[in-house]
């Protein structure tokens, strides 16, 4: 039972709220009932206090390190030496409150992670081959399991709906704050709610390969990637500290005043800038996680402040990466009911991407599409089906003079125009006559425009590369307004370029595919698109979007500019408090008691800095 409550209440925060409350009683009985028994209660329990200090001086010493806790330790001794007790409570009172401060800090740093775990749902439905149902254990989800997601259910693999429709909260994993719609053929995420609706969704990626698991992977290790600002104020504290002891030598040898020297000690630790930069930068990574895109370490927030060019991958990046219907053109007295139902029919059954495109287009304008009576497979033509007494084509060219079908001037228009746009065209035809055309192609991200001109407003250069043919990729081009590009590039190309372009500055690449894994690397910065990127691309990249909206780029490098201006605001603000902080001692202003109190109080400058300026973010994110 007691070892039960030692190991609940001596953890923070539970010890130093325990230590702070015995220091206010102490102090207040002192004071206000006086004594000789109340000046030894303070003693002890001061003395009791100061041994965490104590311990960690030790530990540094044994290191051969000059830590924070030296500084603090020799000034507390010196108050007891100096019979100041009230002196020596006071500043064990201060260190409590600044060892609190820093835990706030670092669990606030923790919770992300604790956050994504509680969306980590425990249990399953499985449909079993007879179609019964069984709730299991999550963890035993398996590739092509069918899972039923009932309404209010947390979808626990990232998959593919194979039945139902819903309204999918994507909020706790992409940061997006509107209901997503989701029908047969779209692709769900682990972590991500049923608001409304009823699902089943066929496993695609499960267990550490979900994008839930991917996530808490990537934000556990961004903590172990320090900033180039961490390190310097970890190398500063290095040498600053050594000179602060050589600092206090001198002060005593002119002075012979140990009281003036423990309290210069005090003033001048280095704990604004080693809570500081840090918590800056933590705060920042935290607020990219909400939004969505996970950065793997304060280092990629550096080098983010640094870019002057990017480097875009066009499929996958700036288009989905998927084909899907681009253009619709009816025959003239065809209703929109009467295309799409011919079309849905007859690619109800297909398993090729482009049949897959069309049916899902057919879903969403139609509605529920009945199956077809017969259906037949055309190689390299179309396909051929019935229904109701119709029968109903969807093809190419071939399947138009195949069947003899009178093809109009309209049609004839629409797709010769698709094939100039480098999309392709199919004719969808009804008991020989055509109902319309559809043109297919890898479609433009809608946000991909906007996130371009706002890259262009932070002055940076866009350059963009890919795989595609000349026609092909100056249309893109044109419709994003991108200047340079580089078309027809193979894998190996793509990093011939990128190795061309590092001369011109820091670099951040963004792609998603395999091909782009080495790019990616190369670059300064690389940026992958996670929600369809694959594992390889992820891996390689530094920062993830997660929801694969482009718009976040360009807030990203905005939020790296922004941590460093906080970050040297917060040097600044060290500087100057010391500065003050040393006149006050040399002045003989602030004795042990008062540098004590000065020194956690300046702790919180540079955190109001960092608060105002992330408030600031947060109002210029929505």
């Amino acid at each position: 039972m007691i070892k039960i409550y030692i190991d609940k209440y001596f953890i923070p925060p539970y010890r130093q709220y325990i230590l702070i409350g015995a220091i206010l009683l102490a102090l207040f009985h002192f004071y206000f009932l006086g004594g000789k028994d109340q000046g030894n209660i303070l003693f002890v329990i001061a003395l009791l206090g100061s041994l965490e200090t104590a311990v960690g001086a030790m530990n540094s010493i044994f290191q051969r390190k000059i830590g924070i806790d030296t500084f603090n330790i020799f000034a507390v001794a010196i108050a007891f030496f100096a019979g100041e007790v009230t002196s020596a409570a006071f500043i064990v009172l201060m260190l409590t409150f600044a060892d609190l401060l820093e835990w706030k800090t670092e669990s606030r740093a923790g919770n992300a992670i604790k956050e994504l775990l509680s969306l980590k749902p425990r249990l399953a439905l499985r449909e079993t081959p007879s179609g019964e149902l069984e709730e299991i254990d999550a963890s035993l989800v398996r590739k092509d399991d069918i899972l039923m997601v009932k309404n209010g259910a947390v979808i626990p693999i990232d998959g593919t709906v194979v039945f139902g429709k819903a309204d999918i909260n994507e909020s706790s994993v992409t940061g997006e704050s509107r209901l997503v719609g989701k029908i047969i053929g779209d692709t769900v995420l682990s972590g991500t709610i049923n608001e409304a609706g009823f699902l089943k969704v066929k496993a695609v990626r499960v267990g550490e390969d979900s994008t839930l698991s991917r996530m808490i992977k990537l934000v556990s290790e961004a903590s172990k990637n320090k900033s180039r600002s961490e390190r310097l104020a970890d190398k500063f504290a290095g040498i600053f500290l050594p000179v602060v002891i050589v600092l206090g030598l001198i002060t005593y040898y002119f002075t012979r005043n140990m009281v003036m020297t423990g309290a210069l000690f005090l003033i001048a630790c280095a704990d604004d800038m080693a809570v500081a930069i840090p918590m800056a930068v933590a705060a920042a990574l935290g607020h990219a996680a909400k939004q969505g895109v996970i950065i793997k370490g304060g280092e990629w927030l550096d080098a983010l402040s640094r870019v002057k060019l990017v480097v875009l991958d066009k499929t996958g990046t700036l288009t989905y990466g998927s084909i899907a219907v681009k253009l619709v053109v009816f025959e003239p007295n065809v209703t929109e009911k009467v295309f799409w139902r011919a079309a849905g029919v007859a690619e109800k059954f297909s398993d090729h991407p482009i049949g897959k495109a069309v049916y899902r287009e057919a879903v969403k304008n139609f509605g529920e599409i009945p199956d077809p009576d017969d259906y037949k497979l055309v190689a390299g033509k179309g396909v051929r089906a019935r229904t109701a007494g119709e029968d109903v084509l969807v093809g190419n060219m071939s399947m138009i003079f195949d069947h003899d079908v009178p093809l109009s001037e309209n049609a004839k228009n629409a797709f010769d125009s698709a094939g100039e746009r480098g999309e392709a065209a199919f004719f969808v035809i009804a008991n020989r006559k055509i109902l319309g055309v559809v043109s297919i192609a890898d479609t433009i991200r809608p946000e991909a425009k906007k996130a371009m001109k706002k890259l262009h407003e932070l002055g940076i250069r866009i350059v963009m590369l890919t795989g595609d043919n000349e026609i092909v990729a100056k249309e893109i081009a044109r419709e994003l307004g991108i200047v340079e590009y580089r078309s027809s590039l193979k894998p190996e190309d793509k990093l011939n370029e990128l190795e061309k372009l590092i001369p011109r500055g820091p670099i951040c690449m963004i792609g998603d595919g395999i091909n782009d894994a080495p790019a990616l690397s190369r670059s300064d910065v690389g940026i992958a698109m996670g929600g369809g990127g694959t594992a390889v691309a992820v891996e390689s990249a530094d920062i993830v979007i997660l929801n694969d909206d482009l718009s976040k780029v360009a807030e990203m490098i905005n939020l790296g500019r922004q941590t460093q201006k906080v970050v040297k605001t917060d040097i600044i603000i060290w500087i100057l408090s010391n500065a003050i902080g040393f006149y006050l001692v040399f002045s003989g202003i602030a004795g042990l008691a008062f540098a004590a109190f000065y020194n956690f109080a300046t702790d919180f400058l540079p955190l109001g800095n960092s608060v105002l300026f992330f408030k600031g973010v947060k109002k210029n994110a929505k």
